[in-house]
């Protein structure tokens, strides 16, 4: 593929959404780009705000915490998968983007949905059952079993 079609293309995939680094390398090996356009086109669409670090992030951390329900732990291991973690980054957009009431009322509504769903009649396992659960999410543990001691 060309210089000028792949960098168009790129244009358009990034308006699509916000987009990282990472995901537009992944673009260009399935475009068949050559590895040395890679670095101009991503130069261009930084220059040009095509791309931005930082609105990606806001957008990751907003987006799998009130779409997809996970929690701090699974945000950021998520990020370190696209390569875009940043510890001072991360915790400046998530105290921005997410209320710590909120986060817990999340944590609440989750126990309590999931609590109902699983049909184990011993205690023990059931409770075993939710900790583990949100773990998998991405919740710290002492929230959890903070939580898990209301039931």
């Amino acid at each position: 593929m060309t210089f000028d079609r792949a960098r168009e293309k790129a244009m358009r995939y990034c308006s699509f959404q916000e987009r990282c680094q990472l995901d537009l390398t992944n673009r260009f090996r399935a475009w068949n780009v050559e590895e040395k356009n890679w670095d101009k086109i991503l130069d261009y669409l930084i220059d040009e705000n095509f791309l931005n670090e930082k609105r990606y992030v806001e957008a990751f951390v907003r987006g799998k915490f009130k779409i997809k329900k996970w929690g701090i732990n699974k945000i950021k291991m998520g990020l370190i998968t696209k390569r875009v973690f940043n510890e001072s980054q991360f915790n400046k957009v998530f105290e921005a983007e997410i209320e710590e009431e909120e986060y817990l009322k999340t944590i609440t509504e989750l126990v309590k949905k999931k609590n109902y769903l699983i049909n184990e009649p011993d205690d023990f396992m059931k409770r075993d059952k939710l900790y583990r659960y949100m773990l998998s999410k991405g919740y710290e543990s002492d929230l959890v079993v903070k939580e898990l001691n209301k039931l």
